[in-house]
């Protein structure tokens, strides 16, 4: 009997310690320095702001009027802020234009950020020579186009930028900000440490116009289109950078319901993206193109909030089995894992809020394990994140 537990529980046990040693070697690579920018002198580039705005009103307000005000900083005449409004009230579009910004409206029978983006750049497709994709909370911390004017001048393609938690007046705002820091500090500056392009986290994004031109109109994701970006562009051999010097403020969702709907719609996303990419993954890696096997790879890893839970499931049945076999190996995943995540994540905080962590774990963990029913819905419609007034 003991035997036969082992042999099948042995795939799930290799998946997930594999899973959590990939994630350990991220987060002791995100240590090193990765390439420093050359500056360079070719003048300014000219931006074109993108904002999908679906339904959030007052959200879609108070982040236009904060990133508006960098026409005080970044020459006005060089860049345009175009919200996207998909069922925003004629008012709402009225005082955007007040703001300074231009209001392209768009409808849809099933909305998605992907019809919306399309839209957009087919109506602003000329005097462009970069685009910023941006949430409809997000908020650019200043300096955030100067930043990215000098990665475009020096030749980069694509880069994502750094998504700062703005609030974290709940226990699940709080988790969420953690989990977005440590996959930051491991799938973009780990991987970018080893010379591998970054994950793109769907805002905060720079891409040369030309490039994102092409990308966004061959994708058809109804939701999760950066992970769709991050194929098409690693299997051009479009590398992806990181850099945390061009910031934008990201609000969390408080409460975990809708934290399960979010995961829900990642990971149908991410796991749709993997099966459809897998068998096209070992002919690219045969062709030498190991940024493309690596990021549909990384599609294969297990939800990060159901990770620690079933890897101590695993060490409970190796004891309750007496399998040395069981028990270590999931040990050593377990290991692996936390410490992945103590490199990673600011001490001073995980001290300050330990307790609100610990008491939120079990919490977040649940909420993680039901999002695998929403997988389904996500497939056939567009989930909404919808987020609160939070002012920064």
């Amino acid at each position: 009997m003991k035997t036969l537990f082992e042999i099948l529980l042995a795939p799930v046990l290799i998946y997930l310690t594999v899973s959590a040693l990939y994630q350990f070697v991220l987060a002791v690579a995100s240590k090193y320095k990765t390439k420093d920018i050359q500056p360079v002198q070719n003048g300014l580039t000219r931006f074109l702001v993108l904002v999908p705005a679906y339904k959030e009103d007052a959200i879609i307000k108070y982040s236009t009027a904060k990133n508006m005000s960098l026409r005080y900083e970044y020459p006005r005449g060089q860049f345009d802020l175009v919200v996207i409004a998909d069922q925003l009230k004629d008012e709402t579009k009225k005082e955007l234009k007040q703001l300074g910004a231009k209001v392209h409206s768009v409808s849809f029978e099933k909305s998605t950020k992907v019809k919306s983006l399309q839209s957009a750049i087919k109506a602003y497709d000329k005097g462009y020579d970069a685009v910023v994709v941006l949430d409809a909370d997000n908020v650019m911390e200043k300096g955030f186009l100067f930043k990215a004017n000098q990665w475009i001048q020096s030749g980069a393609r694509a880069i994502q930028g750094l998504r700062k938690a703005a609030n974290n007046n709940t226990s699940t705002a709080l988790m969420d900000g953690l989990s977005e820091a440590a996959n930051t500090e491991m799938l973009c500056k780990g991987a970018n440490s080893l010379g591998l392009s970054s994950k793109l986290s769907g805002s905060a994004m720079v891409f040369n116009f030309e490039l994102f031109k092409t990308t966004i109109n061959q994708c058809e994701a109804i939701g999760g289109f950066d992970k769709e970006m991050e194929l098409i562009l690693t299997r051009k051999r479009e590398f992806i950078d990181y850099t945390a010097d061009m910031a934008v403020l990201d609000q969390k969702v408080t409460s975990t319901n809708a934290f399960t709907k979010q995961r829900g719609r990642w990971l149908e996303a991410q796991y749709t993206f993997f099966k459809k990419s897998f068998g096209e993954s070992l002919s690219n890696l045969a062709e030498g193109n190991v940024d493309f096997f690596h990021k549909v790879m990384q599609l294969a890893l297990p939800p990060r909030a159901v990770a620690p839970f079933a890897i101590l499931l695993l060490v409970v049945c190796g004891i309750l089995l007496n399998s040395s076999f069981l028990g270590v190996t999931a040990t050593i995943a377990f290991v692996g894992l936390s410490l992945s995540y103590l490199f990673v994540l600011p001490t001073d905080q995980l001290f300050k809020q330990s307790l609100k962590i610990l008491v939120s774990i079990p919490k977040i963990g649940w909420a993680a394990i039901k999002s695998l029913s929403q997988m389904k819905k996500s497939k056939q419609e567009f989930i909404h994140t919808k987020h609160e007034l939070i002012e920064a």
